[in-house]
């Protein structure tokens, strides 16, 4: 029998980098388990089994003034862009600042969307009847858009605050700021 692995790196043992002590902090200990892939899909299939069970429905392709249906195809688009831009950042650590440029404009993108979303829904009454599934998604979606503009209404100030005065609301590395408490425990409040 042919040996095709040479016996000096059959056995060596392979021994990994440690990693520095500012991506250690970003990792934590749970970043390694399966916990978040799990939860993730959980998410993804939460968010993407109501829409495509409104878009399959044969009373969404009835008539209704506002453009509802394709309010809820760009939503089912943007959500497959979430889900993969959420697996890269479980993925890349530290996060490419690119990647973060793109994923911020994709942000502004979503929040055009939403605004879009909330408009056309707020004129749709006369939809309620037709097109019943499909009026009380784009509700759904436009409420989704309302929490998320109180949630960043809240947040932007200490971004900005964080920002002109240099980790007084958050220093990771140090470990101390206003925010430092409250966020500790889920890092993804303050940004990516």
């Amino acid at each position: 029998m042919l040996d095709l692995v040479p016996k000096e790196l059959s056995l060596r043992k392979i021994e990994l980098p440690s990693l520095p002590h500012d991506v250690e902090l970003l990792l934590g200990s749970q970043c390694l388990s399966p916990h978040p892939f799990i939860v993730m899909m959980v998410i993804t299939f939460a968010l993407l089994v109501p829409q495509f069970y409104v878009l399959l429905q044969p009373t969404t392709a009835r008539w209704c003034e506002q453009p509802l249906l394709q309010i809820l195809i760009v939503s089912i688009i943007f959500t497959f862009i979430s889900i993969g831009f959420t697996f890269l950042f479980m993925l890349m650590i530290p996060v490419p600042r690119e990647l973060k440029i793109v994923f911020h404009i994709f942000g502004i993108m979503c929040f055009v969307e939403g605004l879009v979303a909330v408009v056309y829904t707020s004129q749709a009454g006369n939809c309620k009847s037709t097109t019943e599934e499909l009026y009380y998604i784009s509700l759904a979606i436009a409420w989704f858009t309302c929490v998320s503009i109180i949630f960043f209404a809240i947040m932007i100030p200490f971004w900005i605050i964080n920002k002109v005065k240099r980790n007084s609301m958050v220093d990771r590395r140090s470990r101390q700021g206003v925010c430092y408490e409250p966020v500790k425990c889920c890092t993804c409040l303050w940004h990516i």
